[in-house]
């Protein structure tokens, strides 16, 4: 996921604003397919929050998705 958020800002540093958002799209999609595998909603929420590169991926497609 790391490697993702990367991308993608190096994308709007570069105005690339669509391709960003394409990449953290996918980069979400990929985080959030992850969790699905996590039966215990206790430890897929723990997955999502608590591991910081996890949180950031999440909150980077808040910010630049909406929702």
């Amino acid at each position: 996921m790391l490697a993702r958020q990367k991308k993608s800002r190096a994308l709007v540093a570069g105005g690339r604003q669509d391709e960003a958002a394409a990449a953290i799209a996918s980069a979400r999609a990929a985080l959030l397919a992850r969790a699905d595998k996590l039966s215990d909603p206790t430890w897929r929420g723990r997955f999502l929050r608590d591991v910081p590169e996890n949180a950031r991926t999440l909150d980077l497609a808040r910010q630049w998705l909406g929702g």
